[in-house]
């Protein structure tokens, strides 16, 4: 007689359970909390009041837009920053072992002191200023930190700087696992070094690019501490607003209702990218 799945495995259960209790307790049930505060109204029933009233309010609609922003504006460039260094680091190697170690150093700083840096480097009489005055690209100090277009300019920056790594390492282990007689059969072929980047290297790279726009995609949508660092109140954020709608106007309703509305923009990214970009590059792998 068989035993039961539970027997069997019993030693599995039980180094599986800590995580699923963190799991369960940590984010389901604050997930199910978050939803019945934005659904729920004084009788405990449903209604859309709360989130009529929250699209009704123009600091939550600058507060989209200036995700959705710098969202798409850091991946953009992380992307692109990160594919140049993995290229390179690719091609250098081993002998390219301390750069690696030099690039990856932001990753070890925390957020918060991260911004606190950016500070020094965008402030009014920072030395983003001070090297544009110097190079003769501005007349006059730039407010960098305001909360207009160079606000977010300078979020972007800063996530950049941060995160950069992170997708260099996805991009990097992928440029790793690439056939190098494929590169070899081209050559032979008489491809040049952007054929050989088109019509190899990117195919087979795109599962990779995937991975990194699927988990920098959903960290960048829920940025939030970089932000108020950088521009406290000045420059708002999904996450920013809800924080503030909680926190200083004790609206419970709002800012969870705020937080159910972020959810929903990354699954919405996180599907379409799958549909338009990810099945094409799992097929490719």
């Amino acid at each position: 007689m068989k035993a039961a799945p539970w027997q069997r495995y019993r030693f599995e259960i039980i180094c599986l359970l800590p995580f699923l209790l963190y799991l369960v307790f940590f984010t389901l049930v604050p997930l199910v909390q978050v939803f019945r505060f934005s659904f729920a109204d004084g009788d405990g029933g449903f209604t859309l009041a709360h989130m009529s009233r929250l699209w009704g309010q123009s600091d939550f609609l600058q507060a989209v837009r200036n995700t959705l922003i710098i969202a798409l504006g850091s991946l953009s460039l992380e992307i692109v920053f990160g594919l140049l260094l993995a290229l390179a680091l690719s091609e250098l190697g081993r002998r390219g072992g301390w750069l690696r170690t030099v690039f990856i150093l932001p990753l070890a700083v925390p957020t918060v002191v991260a911004a606190v840096m950016m500070t020094y480097l965008f402030a009014t009489s920072g030395w983003m200023n001070r090297i544009l005055l110097d190079l003769g690209l501005i007349e006059q100090n730039i407010v960098w930190l305001s909360g207009d277009g160079y606000s977010l300019f300078a979020v972007m920056i800063a996530d950049c700087w941060k995160v950069t790594p992170l997708v260099m390492l996805i991009l990097l282990a992928g440029l790793q696992g690439i056939d190098q007689q494929c590169y070899q059969a081209a050559e032979v072929d008489g491809a040049n070094a952007w054929q050989r980047f088109w019509h190899i290297t990117f195919p087979l790279l795109l599962p990779a690019i995937t991975a990194a726009i699927i988990i920098r995609g959903i960290d960048a949508f829920r940025i939030f501490d970089l932000a108020l660092v950088l521009t406290g109140e000045n420059l708002k954020v999904i996450g920013t607003y809800a924080f503030l709608a909680y926190s200083e106007y004790q609206d419970v309703a709002l800012s969870a209702a705020s937080a159910v509305v972020l959810f929903g923009m990354i699954l919405v990214a996180i599907v379409l990218h799958m549909r338009l970009v990810g099945r094409k590059g799992f097929e490719a792998a």
